[in-house]
């Protein structure tokens, strides 16, 4: 708690400063409409053993749409200082649909920026997934873009199984459970380091949240403090970029009034991240890895140790790839590996696996012509001796073609 009344007060005093400097003469924000748009058409295949254990036949063949609008402004006031504003809507093809509790305008910020850098508060990640540096992919929307968080990962074309933790390790960058409101600092570049702080009151990624639910990892802590610190700069014409970023999340007081029926509850975490990324004559190179760890209570009296279960739960994500891109042409190939581990003792892992080819033609300006393959491996863990009914039902993995139109605007 002193921590947030700490972290608090630095930003009362810089909005102190802010208020008492004149500003009175700048010109109003004005809006611009930018954003993206995507219609594909892909073919997906399903394990047969999976598909016949859990009955879960799909169309192979889909169509799928990924589009947002994005209204952007700034105004720079006579002291100097930048105010600028942000906002996403979603606009078909994904979030929007007839659940009432499904926001439209999914991501937001309100940014000040000056010579001591920028302060954003946001519901759109946080400092640590700005510096993130990664695989370097092609391919604009397609699979809806990047090898994190994509519909690939998502279980959008190859199915998952089940009731598995595979949100927790979905990228390899830490992101709070998604767009979580957050507060942040970024400094400015000085010799080409970049320095970032955030505090988000509660990462379970909701604007108004219940209580915290139990596990896996990624949605049971509550308030959390990150930081983080890139690098990028340029030797004998080879850009590299380098970054690395810390999180510690504390489970809040009420946590143990959400103890789950085996009496454990999520008691804080520690999460790393680390990514690099170089570049030369159109060729790209990087990679990124992410480590979790999760600590667990024992509630009512009762010990884990005695349920079979682990006092810490820990998961991991890796990813590796490269790129070319030489006039309207663009290829990349990457690879993304991650695993949770269950809070039973005597259950495997969840373990996702993906590769992902993509290329892409720019037909003009922000019109883009994409296509890829992809290959999904899902396999939610299992108790030890379960039979093949169970392991069928909880081990998916196929191949995706994808092909259309990506656009911005």
């Amino acid at each position: 708690m002193k921590k947030t009344f700490a972290f608090a007060g630095a930003l009362t005093a810089v909005a102190t400063v802010m208020a008492v400097a004149p500003a009175f003469a700048a010109d109003p924000i004005k809006l611009s409409v930018g954003g993206y748009g995507s219609v594909l058409v892909g073919y997906a295949s399903q394990d047969d053993d999976f598909t016949k254990a859990t009955g879960r036949e799909v169309t192979g063949v889909d169509v799928k749409g990924d589009n947002e609008i994005h209204f952007k402004g700034s105004t720079t006031l006579d002291n100097g200082l930048t105010v600028a504003v942000k906002y996403e809507i979603e606009a078909g093809g994904r979030s929007v649909n007839n659940n009432d509790t499904v926001d439209s305008a999914d991501t937001y910020s309100i940014s000040v920026g000056g010579a001591f850098g920028t302060i954003v508060a946001a519901a759109d990640g946080t400092a640590l997934s700005a510096i993130a540096k990664g695989a370097p992919v092609v391919g604009g929307r397609l699979f809806n873009a990047g090898l994190d968080e994509n519909d690939l990962t998502a279980g959008a074309y190859v199915l998952k199984p089940n009731s598995g933790n595979f949100s927790a390790v979905d990228a390899t960058f830490i992101n709070t459970s998604g767009d979580s409101e957050s507060i942040s600092y970024i400094s400015p570049a000085i010799a080409g380091f970049t320095f970032g702080a955030s505090y988000v009151p509660d990462v379970n990624g909701d604007d108004n949240p219940a209580q915290p639910s139990s596990l896996p990892a990624a949605a049971g802590s509550n308030e959390g403090y990150g930081v983080g610190l890139a690098w990028d700069g340029e030797l004998s014409g080879v850009t590299i970029g380098v970054e690395g970023g810390y999180l510690w999340a504390d489970a809040g007081p009420n946590t143990t009034s959400t103890a789950n029926v085996n009496g454990a509850y999520n008691a804080g975490r520690e999460e790393w991240q680390l990514g690099a990324q170089i570049g030369y004559a159109g060729f790209s190179f990087g990679g990124a890895y992410r480590d979790i760890s999760q600590d667990r209570k024992a509630a009512n009296g009762l010990t884990l140790a005695g349920q079979g279960l682990r006092d810490e739960v820990n998961g991991r994500a890796w990813e590796v790839g490269a790129a070319y891109k030489t006039g309207p042409y663009g290829v990349s190939l990457s690879y993304l590996d991650s695993s949770m581990e269950n809070s039973e003792r005597n259950v495997s892992d969840d373990s996702m696996k993906i590769w992902e080819l993509a290329g892409e033609y720019t037909m003009g300006p922000g019109v883009a012509l994409v296509a890829g393959v992809g290959h999904v491996d899902f396999e939610n863990g299992v108790a030890a001796g379960s039979n093949s009914t169970v392991v069928n039902s909880n081990e998916n993995s196929g191949w995706v073609v994808a092909t259309g139109l990506s656009l911005t605007f």
